[in-house]
């Protein structure tokens, strides 16, 4: 099983960057890996997204469902048969005049073989989308 951790603290307000987190379908246009992104249900603060994720030569699809709590929290999981186990946690601290941004991601895919592969990339992976998100903030935003 993977496990990764990050926490940035950005000067920008909490409920802007939360609505960057929450609007996957923007994701392909500055996440790396990501390369589609369609949203085919949403009911209030939950949605579920088919996405299309490639890390070199591998490329994979899958589904997810995610559960808004705004402004302090994004929770993600899969119930697709690529995973064992699958979930995203974001988390908005409002920290001074700006905000704590903190993710959480766990998964396990169902190919070892797989997995082995995703063990040794998904850590620099998600430094670069977390690197993204930051990026991404602060064209937006100006922080």
């Amino acid at each position: 099983m993977t496990v990764f951790a990050e926490s940035r603290i950005m000067i920008a307000p909490r409920d802007r960057l939360f609505e960057l987190v929450a609007d996957v379908e923007s994701y392909p246009s500055f996440l790396p890996m990501w390369q589609d992104v369609r949203v085919f249900e949403r009911v209030g603060n939950l949605y579920r997204t088919e996405q299309i994720i490639g890390i070199g030569r591998l490329q994979e699809r899958f589904r997810t469902q995610t559960v808004l709590m705004p402004p302090l929290r994004i929770q993600v999981t899969s119930g697709d048969p690529l995973f064992r186990d699958f979930y995203i946690h974001w988390d908005f601290y409002n920290i001074g005049l700006g905000c704590r941004i903190s993710v959480a991601i766990q998964w396990q895919l169902a190919s070892p073989t797989l997995q082995r592969v995703v063990d040794r990339f998904l850590p620099s992976a998600a430094r670069t989308v977390v690197a993204a998100f930051e990026t991404r903030a602060r064209e937006e935003f100006g922080c």
